[in-house]
């Protein structure tokens, strides 16, 4: 009886001290109400961060499941779901609806930047700039931009390919809005899976690779698709996802506080994880 009630004060007075230390260390941090503020800030944002991630794993385990009724689409559809106290609007998008930057034209570059609205001396700039970016001399084209021009930014043109779609604002004669409107509809990381996805592009890329018009019954039917006001065709639930690069966008929305973060994966099939994460913000 002794030894147990000894057990027992022993207990509420380490539960005593844990409270006062707790009291003490909040005391401590009130004294500066910048950095209690800073600390609540930091876990509330390390809390979106693992909603986030939930999300994200969401996404892959509903792209992986073999049930083709349950598996999750990737018509670029938002899906907006709950995770504790936090909302989650998440977005699945295919890369092969999307304008591979390394892998068109001249012609359909300047479709690109047109169809976006450019035109005259800047549309000039725009494609001879993209085009100087990726070949591998140091001449620039009519209109276009090599190292010289790019001196005072601090960085020169690739000569190379694109490797992130980053670099597109980066270019002669992109600024903010416009890469913005861009950005959504390209890629760097196609594939090798198959050709252009029209069922899953991007209304931008739809133009460009599918050669349509921006007011065509194509496009305006892939907007009413994404938005929702019209249904994606029956046969996108069967197709096959294996090796087929994928972006994951994840929004994570509590009170006042937002996140966002996005991933680009390829589901492998193997057995293990089953997935790469072949980019991750």
């Amino acid at each position: 009886m002794i030894a147990r009630r000894e057990r027992g004060y022993a207990t509420i007075a380490a539960i005593v001290g844990v409270v006062a230390f707790g009291l003490i260390a909040f005391e401590l941090l009130a004294q500066n109400r910048g950095v209690l503020a800073e600390v609540r800030g930091e876990a509330e944002h390390a809390k979106l961060v693992a909603a986030c991630d939930a999300g994200l794993y969401m996404a892959i385990s509903g792209l992986a499941t073999a049930d083709v009724t349950q598996r999750w689409g990737i018509d670029g559809r938002a899906r907006v779901v709950q995770f504790l106290d936090t909302t989650l609007t998440i977005t699945v998008e295919d890369e092969r609806g999307k304008i591979p930057l390394n892998g068109i034209i001249e012609e359909e570059v300047r479709d690109m930047f047109a169809d976006l609205g450019v035109s005259g001396q800047r549309l000039d700039t725009l494609a001879d700039s993209y085009e100087d970016w990726q070949d591998t001399d140091n001449t620039a084209r009519p209109a276009g931009a090599e190292a010289a021009a790019y001196g005072g930014m601090g960085y020169k043109p690739r000569n190379a390919g694109f490797r992130t779609i980053g670099e597109l604002r980066m270019i002669k004669g992109m600024d903010d809005a416009l890469y913005q409107r861009v950005a959504p509809a390209a890629t760097v990381f196609f594939g090798e899976s198959g050709g252009f996805s029209e069922s899953t592009s991007q209304p931008l890329a739809l133009e460009v690779l599918g050669e349509t018009a921006a007011n065509s019954p194509e496009v305006i039917a892939r907007i009413k698709q994404l938005s929702g006001e019209a249904p994606v065709p029956q046969t996108l639930a069967k197709v096959s996802l294996l090796a087929r690069t994928l972006t994951v966008r994840v929004e994570a929305r509590k009170g006042a506080t937002y996140l966002k973060r996005t991933a680009i994966i390829e589901l492998t099939g193997s057995n293990g994880p089953g997935y790469w994460i072949r980019y991750l913000d």
